[in-house]
């Protein structure tokens, strides 16, 4: 079984998010702090794929990311951002390996992070 951490800050986007990974067979944890999401990557569980928002409280989610791309156990794992505002330069460059624009759709939001964890696992990732 695959597994996803979910870091958004707006909690019924976080819960509808979880809900639709879960219905495909994924292992959800979600956090809706930024800065719980980076304590809990700092520690050892291990996670597939890694979904940011760009704005949540603690820190933004450029800031997780590279947090994220920091850690050397987490430099691989594919991370997407979901954001209405933010450069796909900017998230980029910050080590978002995709980004999807608000409003999303659901079926190309789990197509999407499918298709990064495939490519990470094709790399030796």
């Amino acid at each position: 079984m695959k597994s996803i951490l979910i870091a958004d800050g707006n909690e019924s986007v976080a819960e509808l998010f979880a809900y639709v990974f879960a219905s495909h067979g994924w292992n959800v944890t979600r956090y809706s702090d930024g800065k719980r999401a980076g304590e809990e990557l700092c520690g050892r569980a291990q996670y597939d794929a890694v979904l940011v928002s760009h704005r949540f409280d603690g820190i933004d989610g450029v800031d997780l990311i590279k947090l994220i791309r920091a850690l050397d156990h987490r430099k691989d794992v594919p991370i997407v951002m979901v954001t209405g505002t933010l450069g796909l330069d900017v998230a980029t460059t910050a080590g978002a390996d995709d980004v999807l624009y608000k409003p999303i759709d659901l079926a190309v939001l789990v197509a999407t992070v499918s298709k990064c964890v495939e490519r990470g696992k094709h790399q030796g990732t």
